[in-house]
Order: structure tokens, then C-alpha cells, then sequence
């Protein structure tokens, strides 16, 4: 499982919110929406996510504690 959050600079949209994805592989399993810390699970995993174009970070064990995976 990875946790990384997005940090893309929308130029042409710059009120679109960045969230915090939850992967495994390709695949989306969970995202955190931007202000919170509880993680929201889907239950059929999106294979058709796809992070191109965007940029992310990963986030440290000191951020990943703070939330509720």
C-alpha cells in the first residue's frame, strides 16, 4: 500500500483541490480527502485511475501516523 499525496499546480483550475490517495500498484483502493484525516475505502478498487500529468509525494511515517488508514 502506498500513501501519496498530490501536490499538482493547476493552473488553468487553480480552486481544484489536491487530496491524498491511497494505492496498491495501479490501482486505487482509497482516498483522504484535502482537510481530512480518515481515509474513505471504495469498495470496488478503480483500476482506471491513472496519476499521469499530475505530481505527487509520499508521504513521511511521522504524517502517515497523524492519520486514520
Amino acid at each position: 500500500m502506498r500513501v501519496r499525496q498530490e501536490i499538482t499546480v493547476w493552473d488553468k483550475a487553480p480552486h481544484t483541490p489536491n487530496h491524498t490517495y491511497i494505492t496498491a500498484g495501479t490501482t486505487l483502493i482509497g482516498v483522504i480527502p484535502k482537510g481530512e484525516t480518515v481515509a474513505k475505502y471504495f469498495s470496488r478498487p478503480l483500476r482506471t485511475w491513472s496519476p499521469s500529468r499530475r505530481k505527487f509525494r509520499d508521504l513521511t511515517k511521522a504524517e502517515l501516523s497523524v492519520l486514520s488508514l
